[in-house]
């Protein structure tokens, strides 16, 4: 069996009622990304992942995931307003769907002169509150709005009632789930034109209805670069660090023993692997990553470097923690 590089997929693209989406890197069987070079050019995640197992996510990580890789990485294009909404959590997802939870991350890369994030209520509340507020057209009033700025970051962790408007681009790293609960849609829930499924019902028993609190859960790094490097999240579903590059970085994925996810948010860089030189143009094997591109880096590989080719390289590095060793995974069962 040849020996794994670093991947790249070929972005898939769904349009929404709000805008578009682009899924750079996803693993469920009916949507998994397709490599876009190299010799697994053609071949999709899942079958990568089915055939090289740990040696792709690490080997606890896929003892804890088997087959299902565990992140779903996108690209939001918000035109108009996305709906009020939230996920659930696991412990919900598994039981009702037996699929994952969807705790996310969002990182502005673009925001217009209206762009609007609608994170968390301002005050505690509760089911009965909210649901005469979705019922009424004044859901949006119950919410902290920001006027966000590109690098601005929010983590949403599952429970965590959401929506944005106005002109935004954001990077997207999510688990690996597509159930999202709509509470209210902006008044197009009231026009047979426009009118989408909603789930106000099903939603009011998985919102975390406390004060949001904005220390823990956003920030804002000063530009899409940041002032060094600075761990964004740690939390059990993902850990993600801001990586501006300015001169070559050597990374191991044998320290986190986890496959690593690059996501360039501005400039261009190398990812070379296979030689023990810093210098780039001495390695074996040499790939790019631009803005806008995400890139997958396999657990089994030794060391890669990072070679910044512009100016103000910034990536969003992923790694996924290691499981808890006296637990057991109460997501979905593996497909026969």
């Amino acid at each position: 069996m040849k020996k794994l590089y670093p991947l790249k997929f070929v972005p898939n693209r769904k349009e929404k009622a709000w805008g578009s989406e682009s899924w750079d890197l996803c693993g469920f069987e009916d949507d998994a990304s397709v490599v876009s070079e190299g010799y697994l050019a053609e071949n999709d995640l899942a079958d990568i992942l089915e055939t090289y197992l740990g040696d792709l996510v690490g080997d606890g990580i896929f003892d804890w995931y088997n087959l299902h890789f565990p992140l779903l990485v996108k690209r939001l294009d918000i035109q108009d307003r996305l709906s009020v909404q939230v996920h659930p959590d696991d412990t919900v997802a598994g039981e009702r769907f037996d699929a994952y939870g969807k705790s996310e991350f969002w990182y502005v890369l673009e925001a217009g002169p209206d762009a609007r994030i609608y994170m968390g209520f301002k005050e505690d509340t509760d089911a009965g509150t909210l649901y005469k507020a979705c019922q009424d057209g004044t859901a949006p009033t119950l919410l902290n709005a920001f006027t966000p700025r590109p690098g601005d970051c929010f983590f949403i962790p599952a429970g965590t009632v959401h929506a944005a408007g106005g002109g935004l681009k954001i990077a997207e790293i999510q688990e690996a789930s597509d159930i999202t609960f709509r509470l209210y849609d902006w008044g197009r829930e009231f026009n047979p034109a426009t009118r989408r499924e909603m789930h106000l019902d099903e939603a009011l028993d998985c919102i975390d209805y406390r004060k949001y609190d904005e220390t823990a859960c956003c920030c804002h790094l000063g530009s899409p670069a940041g002032d060094g490097v600075r761990v964004l999240v740690d939390a059990p579903q993902f850990v993600i660090t801001s990586l501006p590059l300015t001169a070559p970085a050597r990374i191991r994925p044998d320290s986190f023993k986890s496959c690593i996810v690059f996501q360039c948010t501005a400039g261009s860089l190398k990812v070379t692997f296979g030689s023990d030189s810093p210098d780039a143009s001495e390695a074996r094997d040499s790939y790019t990553l631009s803005a806008g591109e995400t890139m997958l880096i396999p657990a089994s590989l030794d060391e890669v470097l990072l070679v910044p080719t512009s100016d103000s390289a910034h990536v969003l590095q992923v790694h996924l923690p290691e499981p808890p060793k006296d637990d057991v995974y109460e997501g979905p069962e593996p497909e026969a």
